[in-house]
């Protein structure tokens, strides 16, 4: 009921464990109003108070000017509303998970933003993102949306985490914008609602640059036959699928099911062990070779210094090292001493 945005009625008996300020933020950050004798409590703000007294506290992490800060952390502090945030022009990454936002706002300043973190909150609705242009990373799990929209003009948008949404519920339509987002590469839009079998050929396939795919605790994994396989094959440049990699070799056996079934797949997967043990002996025949061309270089060398000594009259063993010659020069001339 309080994940609903029911109106919640709060009693904390002094004889309880946990203390009364936590029972309130717990409840605020889920709730639209909490009543606490009688009256509304709105839970904390995100007031320019409040932004002062973050600043000065930590010195390690923050400038006292907000303008010279390019990361924000308001995470898990149960407030309502992104406000009072105008002055933080050359943010980058902006933490604001574990509150209770109810909406996407106050960020049309944040020209810079580079990575947003908005997972665990009360949002319902992608927007008021167009001033935010360069947005990289944007994590919008554990919400309420049920519609992927307005990041179709965000060019540099290369992963969108909105698992553990209401996303699909009201049909493919909550998807297609994806297909226009070009540089979109790591998608995971796990345990969500998806049911439609057509999301893999009508907007994954579509989507030209997608390399890390989460879809599974949705409804359409069990209704596509052979999911795995069919996944991998009809997306081209998947390197990782749910909860583990895609290798070259899963996605030959998986190119191969698709076109003959398990016995062009078996077949695959022998010409894949032929093709292991060619490269071995490959190896190992350039190994020999290596041996071979060392061992014949040494025993010319040897040659010559026995050639070498047949000439001079002097043995390998009465010739001195090269150390033993250094060390008997004298002033660095490269005279012997008498």
């Amino acid at each position: 009921q309080i994940r609903k945005g029911l109106v919640v009625s709060c009693q904390v008996k002094e004889d309880q464990s946990l203390c009364p300020s936590v029972c309130l933020t717990i409840i605020t950050t889920m709730s639209e109003e909490v009543i606490v004798n009688n009256s509304v409590w709105a839970g904390p703000t995100l007031s320019k108070e409040y932004i002062k007294k973050m600043l000065r506290s930590d010195r390690r992490t923050y400038y006292s000017t907000p303008e010279l800060n390019d990361k924000l952390y308001i995470h898990f502090k149960g407030f309502r509303k992104i406000e009072n945030l105008e002055e933080f022009t050359g943010i980058k990454v902006l933490y604001g998970e574990g509150n209770g936002f109810a909406k996407i706002e106050g960020l049309d300043t944040m020209t810079k933003l580079r990575s947003l973190y908005l997972q665990e909150n009360c949002i319902r609705e992608i927007e008021n993102l167009e001033n935010v242009e360069a947005l990289h990373t944007l994590n919008l799990s554990n919400n309420f949306i049920t519609h992927i929209k307005n990041l179709k003009n965000h060019k540099d948008l290369h992963t969108l985490y909105i698992a553990s949404n209401n996303v699909g519920q009201d049909g493919l339509g909550d998807l297609e914008e994806l297909k226009d987002c070009d540089n979109l590469a790591v998608l995971d839009i796990q345990h969500n609602r998806i049911s439609d079998e057509a999301v893999l050929p009508d907007v994954l396939c579509k989507m030209k640059n997608l390399a890390v795919l989460y879809l599974k605790g949705n409804p359409v994994v069990k209704k596509i036959a052979n999911y795995r396989k069919r996944v991998i094959a009809s997306i081209p440049g998947l390197k990782y699928l749910d909860d583990r990699p895609v290798f070259e070799d899963d996605r030959r056996c998986a190119e191969a099911f698709m076109r003959g079934g398990f016995p062009e797949e078996r077949a695959e997967r022998r010409r894949m062990q032929e093709e292991k043990q060619q490269e071995h002996r490959r190896n190992h025949d350039a190994f020999m070779a290596m041996v071979r061309d060392a061992r014949r270089e040494h025993d010319e060398r040897e040659a010559m210094l026995q050639e070498d000594h047949a000439t001079t009259g002097c043995p390998s063993s009465d010739r001195p090292t090269d150390s033993v010659q250094a060390s008997l020069t004298v002033g660095g001339h490269g005279q012997a001493p008498t």
